[in-house]
């Protein structure tokens, strides 16, 4: 009836907004960065009508299915007649079929001027995958090195500040990659996801070289790409950050216990530890921890676990700074890269 467009068709059009007609759940474990969810099933719906799917009654499943959504139509349609009076907006479900073709050509009908992802997130993943390491390719990088605590991530966050491209790996992966590196996060985003908003932060770079700190195979639980490893471990680009213990110290307790939810993940941060540093070390921590003993807890940690855990391998660096106030680090790093 109305044709849908490929994802390469719709990637450069201005002021585009993905509209995910799926359920709540499937929106929250992951989907195209940015976009707004408009369920035609909610959580509930989709499962029940899903069931009776499987089985094998498709026409009841589809009798319910039209039930649910019809009550929600008017609202769905006020939503997107806002949303398109600014935007160009895009539907999709999963594979582009039922869900966002039925509502689609409701809305075409209608008189909305808006458009449809053909195949779905499934035809955007396959995007994804078929271009993150050429996109991963085409930059130069930048690699910042240090030990945990000696300000990397307040330099990046100076020098994105300064509209420099960087690209804040442990920020898209909501964890600070350690073992410590959830306390008072939320939830980390599913593989998928941290593969969209690493090729959706990587898409918005211009021709500049990209700050990024150097991490290890793996940010809590999610994965980071080889390809993307090596191209900034084999930068020569290079720049090792130093700091002093004490400063280390002020820093972690700063970042980690900010969020007052915090301390409890920490203790169970530190019991996982004692396998590593010994059930009594870890109690002792943990009791330092309960008496607000924080700058010996922190300085254990940095001494007996993160510098030996996260050594920082030996490179040929370009630049190598003390790190006494981020934000003059971050301006000698550009001030060095301008040259």
């Amino acid at each position: 009836m109305f044709v849908a467009n490929t994802y390469e068709e719709l990637i450069n059009m201005e002021n585009l907004i993905f509209v995910d007609v799926r359920s709540e759940y499937e929106f929250q474990r992951e989907t195209i960065p940015n976009a707004l969810n408009i369920p035609i099933l909610n959580n509930d719906e989709r499962v029940e009508i899903s069931t009776i799917y499987d089985n094998g009654d498709h026409d009841k499943a589809k009798q319910l299915a039209v039930r649910y959504a019809s009550v929600k139509l008017e609202d769905i349609y006020v939503k997107l007649l806002d949303l398109s009076e600014n935007h160009n907006v895009c539907l999709f479900c999963y594979r582009g079929s039922m869900r966002s073709t039925v509502l689609f050509n409701i809305m075409k009908s209608m008189g909305l001027n808006i458009y449809r992802l053909k195949g779905g997130y499934k035809a955007y993943r396959k995007y994804i995958i078929e271009n993150l390491d050429k996109l991963i390719n085409s930059h130069e990088y930048v690699n910042i090195n240090g030990y945990t605590g000696v300000g990397k991530t307040e330099i990046l966050n100076y020098l994105e500040y300064s509209h420099k491209n960087v690209l804040n790996l442990e920020q898209l992966a909501n964890h600070r990659g350690s073992i410590l590196g959830n306390a008072g996060l939320n939830e980390q985003p599913t593989q998928k996801m941290f593969e969209s908003l690493l090729f959706d932060k990587l898409k918005s770079f211009d021709d500049e070289p990209v700050f990024v700190e150097c991490e290890s195979s793996k940010i809590g639980s999610v994965n980071i790409p080889k390809i993307l490893r090596q191209k900034y471990n084999s930068s020569h680009h290079q720049v090792m950050i130093n700091s002093s213990l004490q400063d280390r110290i002020d820093r972690i307790k700063t970042d980690y216990l900010k969020n007052p939810h915090a301390l409890e993940d920490i203790k169970k941060g530190i019991n996982y530890l004692s396998k590593y540093i010994g059930k009594n070390n870890s109690s002792i921590l943990i009791d330092k921890l309960e008496n607000e003993d924080y700058d010996s807890v922190v300085k254990t940690l940095i001494t007996k676990y993160y510098d030996i855990s996260y050594a920082v391998k030996a490179k040929d660096y370009e630049l190598e700074i003390n790190n006494v106030d981020s934000k003059k680090c971050a301006e000698e790093i550009m001030e060095f890269y301008a040259e």
